[in-house]
C-alpha cells in the first residue's frame, strides 16, 4: 500500500480479539486502522446513504431516518446477493479511504484490521498478514457473551472463511486464547522487529 513503511493487514475469525489486537499495536506507537470503522464513516455520506437507502427497505435498515448497522447486518448476512452488492460499493471506497489515511501518516508501522481480508483478496495490499487464533469453543463463548444469539453468530461465520483457512493463508498466526498480556507480549515483539529492521536498513 505505501512505500517505506511496514503496512500489516491484522485478521481473525470473529471474537478472535481483532480491536484488541489493533489496540495494542496503536500501544506500541503504530498507525492503527479499523476498516469496520472506515465503513462506517463512508455510510454516513449522503451519495451512500441514498443508494443503500434505494437498495434496502428503508423499514428494515433504518432508525430515526439514520441507518442502523445492526438492522444492515441482519439484512445483509441473511441474504448472499445483498451481502455482495454491498461489499461491491463499499469494498474500493474504503480501500481509497484507507490508503489516503497511511500516506499521510508519519508512522513508520501502519496496521489495518480486516475481517474480510483473505475474502476480499487484500492479502497483497499489505507487507506481511497476521491473524488471531483461539479453539472453537473459545471463539463462540467470547461471540455469544457479546450479545449474539447463537444463529445470528453461526450466520456470520458462514459469511466468512473457515478458521483454518484463514490460519493456512495468513504469514503469521498470533494464538490469542490466553489473557490480553499474553497477546500484549507478542505484539510487542513483533514491533520491535520491525523498528530494529528499519534502523538496519537505515545503517
Amino acid at each position: 500500500m505505501s512505500r517505506g513503511r511496514a503496512v500489516i493487514g491484522l485478521t481473525g475469525p470473529i471474537a478472535s480479539g481483532k480491536s484488541l489486537a489493533l489496540d495494542l499495536f496503536i500501544k506500541e506507537g503504530a498507525l492503527g486502522i479499523s476498516a469496520d470503522a472506515v465503513s462506517a464513516s463512508l455510510l454516513t455520506e449522503p451519495a451512500l446513504y441514498n443508494r443503500i437507502s434505494r437498495k434496502f427497505s428503508p423499514v428494515k435498515i433504518l432508525t430515526n431516518g439514520k441507518l442502523d448497522k445492526k438492522k444492515l447486518a441482519a439484512e445483509i448476512f441473511g441474504s448472499p446477493a445483498k451481502r455482495k452488492w454491498l461489499e461491491a460499493l463499499l469494498h474500493p471506497r474504503i480501500l481509497k479511504r484507507i490508503h489516503s489515511l497511511i500516506t499521510s501518516s508519519p508512522e513508520k508501522i501502519a496496521v489495518v484490521e480486516t475481517p474480510l481480508l483473505f475474502e476480499a483478496g487484500l492479502a497483497e495490499c499489505f507487507t506481511f498478514t497476521v491473524c488471531l487464533a483461539a479453539p472453537a469453543a473459545t471463539l463462540e463463548a467470547r461471540a455469544l457473551k457479546r450479545g449474539w444469539s447463537w444463529a445470528q453468530y453461526r450466520a456470520r461465520v458462514k459469511a466468512q472463511l473457515a478458521p483454518e483457512e484463514k490460519y493456512a493463508r495468513a504469514d503469521i498466526v498470533l494464538d490469542n486464547a490466553g489473557a490480553p498480556r499474553e497477546l500484549a507480549e507478542k505484539i510487542k515483539f513483533i514491533c520491535r522487529f520491525l523498528k530494529e529492521t528499519a534502523q538496519g536498513k537505515k545503517k
